[in-house]
């Protein structure tokens, strides 16, 4: 495996990077090559990669929710018989 020291980083920069490897609680190397892996692939580990940026979404919508979403998409649904003849 090689190593790669990077220079001239903001401090700015350095600490966006902190933060953004403590909301994904890795490390920040690790945050680093996944970064590197995401842009230019060859994901070394051959698993999918996990992305979290929806989990605070997961198990929220009620019933109530879906209903209204659907009565709101219905009439998006309906086949308009003009346009297929």
């Amino acid at each position: 495996m090689s190593v790669i020291s990077l220079r001239g980083l903001s401090p700015d920069l350095v600490e966006s990077l902190k933060a953004e490897a403590r909301r994904e609680q890795t490390s920040m190397n690790r945050y680093i090559v996944n970064l590197i892996q995401d842009r230019l692939g060859g994901n070394q580990a051959g698993k999918p990669r996990v992305y979290h940026d929806l989990d605070d979404l997961f198990g929220t919508m009620t019933l109530e929710d879906a209903q209204a979403i659907e009565e709101s998409v219905a009439e998006q649904r309906q086949i308009d018989p003009e346009l297929w003849s």
